[in-house]
């Protein structure tokens, strides 16, 4: 796959995830294979990295509820593309679940393979997101 075809595929992702594309499935985008790795000082994610198509759509469908519902707001600021991978920079806004403000930013390096996404590396302040009680009422 070309190079600006991967970046074209991770864009493709955000407007999904940002609710921008509601025809195409989010599972469409990941290999079977797919590994999904995030900060170890993250206490919900467990086990962690979540490996498989399966665990990976498992992750997506629950990690959102750290969120009240429609208040996911993802401004992506960088796609920078170099040869199987794309690393996209992006702030990240919402209402948390306790009600209080989040704003973070990431960094997430997406790893792809014949047109599917079989790896994401995910990085952000953890330490923010406990200050402010995102995992109080997991279990």
């Amino acid at each position: 796959m070309p190079i600006e075809n991967n970046k074209v595929l991770v864009q493709r992702y955000f407007s999904v995830v940002c609710g921008l594309d509601t025809n195409t499935e989010i599972g469409d985008f990941f290999s079977d294979d797919v590994v999904w790795h995030l900060p170890q000082s993250n206490p919900a994610i467990k086990p962690n990295p979540r490996i498989g198509h399966a665990a990976v759509m498992d992750l997506l469908s629950t990690g959102v509820g750290i969120y009240k519902p429609g208040s996911l707001d993802i401004q992506l600021q960088n796609l920078v593309s170099e040869q199987s991978r794309v690393v996209a920079q992006f702030t990240l806004k919402a209402k948390l679940s306790n009600g209080k403000d989040y704003l973070n930013d990431y960094i997430m390096l997406f790893s792809i393979e014949r047109d599917k996404i079989n790896g994401v590396w995910e990085y952000l302040d953890t330490l923010y997101q406990w200050q402010l009680g995102t995992f109080d009422n997991m279990s």
